[in-house]
């Protein structure tokens, strides 16, 4: 069978919500609902670390962007994505298209509109030339159920919101943001 060459980026927990926080899954393993529509498209699927699990572990409490906005988690996120735009680098360099990405939406780490993880992760990988235009969002509903034709489920294009990614941080060093 011939690969389509097509990969859509994942926050963790779309493919394992047992790293959430207690009291804040959407549902009981998998974000079935995402993971159906990547499926029937012909994706990949990309899965990222998860900055809150791999911080703080498994017993951490919510935290605030706010909370989250610091040195020290700045650079956890630079050291877990190093790998993830090398690998990502390699796919685009062997033709591979990155079609976009799936964050969490009101996720204080996640939320491709205002999360910390994936501001940093965004910054990293323009920086880096790897392309990634697109973003979807896994709905702050209960269910959380993901529908690529309901606007509360698209995020859009990641140019519209330059506000999303801080202005010249270091690269070795992600320090605290510009406002």
């Amino acid at each position: 069978m011939q690969r389509n060459k097509q990969i859509l980026i994942t926050s963790h927990c779309v493919i394992n919500q047992n790293t959430v926080i207690h009291g804040e899954a959407r549902s009981a393993g998998v974000m079935k609902s995402a993971v159906d529509w990547a499926s029937e498209q012909g994706y990949g699927i990309f899965q990222l670390p998860c900055p809150g699990f791999t911080y703080l572990g498994l017993d951490r409490q919510p935290m605030t962007e706010e909370e989250l906005d610091t040195p020290a988690f700045h650079d956890h996120n630079f050291r877990i994505l190093q790998p993830v735009i090398e690998q990502l680098k390699v796919y685009q360099n062997h033709g591979y298209e990155i079609i976009g990405g799936v964050g969490i939406s009101g996720s204080s780490s996640c939320d491709p509109g205002k999360g910390i993880f994936m501001i940093d992760f965004l910054r990293l990988a323009k920086e880096q030339g790897v392309h990634i235009d697109f973003f979807w969002q896994i709905p702050n509903t209960e269910e959380g159920v993901f529908d690529p034709r309901d606007k509360k489920s698209v995020f859009g294009p990641t140019g519209i919101r330059p506000q999303v990614l801080p202005e010249a941080l270091p690269v070795k060093v992600c320090r605290k943001r510009r406002h």
